[in-house]
């Protein structure tokens, strides 16, 4: 999947999965600064962002509503 393709998907996402997709790259973002996580290149990020897509098409995780669910009710976001 191309980067193009990914954001495209993600921008389709609707307004509340995308709102948590945001919230967790941000954190992300401030854990990688924080600890000694290791760095991935652009491709890297797309092909693991890629593999998830596909795993979640297939019905082999948690639909990123569901997540969302979860995570709001655990964390009160």
């Amino acid at each position: 999947m191309s980067i193009a393709e990914l954001t495209n998907k993600i921008e389709n996402l609707s307004a509340e999965d995308y709102n948590m997709v945001i919230m967790l790259v941000n954190r992300l973002s401030e854990k990688s600064e924080a600890s000694e996580l290791k760095r991935i290149s652009e491709d890297e990020l797309v092909e693991e962002l890629s593999e998830s897509i596909r795993k979640s098409d297939m019905g082999a995780t948690k639909s990123a509503r569901a997540v969302s669910k979860s995570m709001r009710e655990k964390y009160a976001v």
